[in-house]
């Protein structure tokens, strides 16, 4: 295998949906200066359920119980978020991921995306305590399909434990795939 083909992180074909738009030039800038997550919602403030998580013993009933509310903390986040979607502001493009790993993903979409184009994207990953999560990706290669385009992206930004949460479903589905003898079956290069 060439040394520069070579991934830092294993990939599935996972199929999320995602919604995306273009940083501006100044947003472009601060992204690849490294200071993508100050683009963030959520922009590093910690949520008062996370100190509880932090705090509670890993593997006690208490930490779980805190996962749980978490998860349904970041549910209603999203549900709120997509109600009061302003109408003065341009809604996101959607998509959907086919392909996912900690380092990078291909998304299908319809817009024809230039390479080399930032993107700051939301993933909805049902399968994760995260369930949605933020990152600034950049286009490396687009294909046209018949139905559009798929579009290569390696993510420049994101918050280690949502690239811990892209990890953990990958594997989640390779063990899935494993067991089903799935694995390889389509894409003899994969993973």
């Amino acid at each position: 295998m060439n040394a520069a083909n070579r991934r830092g992180y294993f990939r599935a074909k996972i199929t999320v949906p995602v919604r995306w738009r273009v940083l501006s030039s100044e947003e472009a800038r601060a992204a690849r200066q490294g200071m993508g997550q100050t683009l963030f919602r959520r922009s590093g403030v910690l949520d008062p359920i996370d100190e509880f998580i932090e705090q509670a013993t890993p593997g006690s009933k208490e930490e779980q119980l805190y996962r749980c509310l978490q998860l349904i903390n970041n549910k209603l986040d999203f549900v709120i978020e997509q109600t009061f979607l302003r109408p003065s502001e341009a809604p996101p493009s959607r998509g959907m991921v086919v392909d996912l790993s900690g380092s990078g993903l291909r998304l299908s979409c319809r817009e024809h995306l230039k390479q080399g184009t930032l993107l700051m994207m939301d993933l909805l990953l049902p399968g994760t305590f995260q369930y949605q999560v933020e990152l600034v990706s950049e286009v490396i290669r687009v294909e046209a399909m018949e139905d559009g385009y798929e579009a290569g992206c390696r993510i420049i930004d994101i918050e280690e434990s949502a690239r811990e949460s892209i990890v953990k479903l990958v594997f989640q589905k390779q063990r899935r795939d494993i067991r089903h003898g799935k694995l390889n079956q389509e894409d003899p290069n994969a993973v």
